[in-house]
């Protein structure tokens, strides 16, 4: 009989059969980092221990410590353009000379720019925009938007559904391992 893989954050093989393969394909190198790496930090929503150990990406290519590439599947919501796309790499550059960060009690033309530009492409009527640090925080605060807006508290979210790590985030998940 087959053995049982297990899941978890959507990493689906937990199975001796994925240690086995580390133990074979995993130089020392590769296993300092990854020691290393539990020693340092704790996982985030419970999730399983790392992959591999990366040491650049370049375009849809990760590249790990052996010099071993992957094309990235993960996508992870954010490098849908690539890793180290040229042009952005310029933008942030230019950004980070002029004006690295801008706290919300002083304008500046950069924000209201990209403002600007996301009220022009959203439907009509959503014509504002807030800022947040991340994927969690944007789920949380459209929460309270709406809670705000409706005057309503209960959330529907999808079975199965991740939408953040953080504790308000975590809780409209319908995977216990989240919550």
């Amino acid at each position: 009989m087959a053995e049982r893989i297990g899941q978890s954050e959507s990493d689906t093989n937990l199975s001796s059969r994925r240690a086995e393969w580390q133990a074979r394909s995993f130089n020392e190198r590769t296993r300092a980092v990854l020691a290393a790496d539990e020693r340092h930090f704790l996982r985030q929503s419970v999730s399983t221990p790392c992959l591999n150990a990366i040491a650049k990406a370049e375009g849809i290519w990760i590249e790990d410590v052996q010099g071993r590439r992957y094309m990235d599947f993960h996508g992870n919501n954010v490098h849908h353009i690539g890793y180290g796309h040229p042009r952005l790499k310029r933008a942030i550059a230019e950004q980070m000379d002029s004006l690295p960060f801008s706290p919300r009690r002083y304008a500046n033309e950069a924000a209201n720019a990209l403002a600007a530009k996301l009220a022009a492409i959203a439907p009509k009527g959503l014509d504002k925009a807030l800022f947040t640090t991340g994927g969690s925080d944007a789920v949380e605060v459209a929460v309270k938007l709406a809670r705000t807006a409706t005057r309503r508290f209960k959330t529907l979210s999808f079975w199965d559904a991740f939408h953040g790590a953080g504790l308000g985030a975590s809780s409209l998940s319908g995977e216990t391992l989240f919550r």
